[in-house]
């Protein structure tokens, strides 16, 4: 007797989909789009010590998010990076990258590798949860 056959039908293209224009919108320097991204009641941070990186959030509301990321804009430069690894199941990710910043401070350069742990809803994020050397990042913008 045969195995039957089983098809399993997901929305994994689609999240990585929105996840590309998200991270385009990052990389352009279009905080608006970025946020647009987000749920209404989306939720945005960097996991950082304030008083090194103010900058981290918390963010809660597209209007939030999107002023937090052009305050980063204003003070780190995006020169280059990489998506390494999209992990994504149903309506969860976790995505790697390497990520190479300029300071607008100091104008040093640092490349970083980052984990973003992202939650969906009906296909807009509700969550962005940053993990990247915060340290190194406040070295670069000249707090330490």
């Amino acid at each position: 007797m045969s195995q039957p056959s089983l098809r399993v039908i997901s929305g994994l293209p689609y999240l990585k989909e929105r996840l590309a224009e998200l991270y385009a919108a990052r990389r352009n320097g279009q905080a608006e789009q970025f946020a647009a991204g987000f749920a209404e009641d989306g939720f945005m941070r960097l996991v950082a010590d304030s008083r090194l990186v103010p900058e981290a959030g918390p963010f809660r509301g597209r209007a939030a998010i999107a002023k937090g990321v052009r305050q980063l804009f204003q003070r780190y430069e995006y020169v280059d990076g990489l998506v390494v690894d999209v992990v994504a199941e149903f309506d969860l990710a976790v995505i790697r990258r390497q990520l190479t910043l300029r300071s607008a401070v100091t104008g040093a350069v640092a490349d970083f590798d980052v984990a973003d742990f992202v939650r969906f809803r009906n296909g807009e994020i509700v969550e962005l949860v940053q993990f990247m050397d915060t340290a190194s990042l406040a070295v670069l913008a000249g707090r330490i």
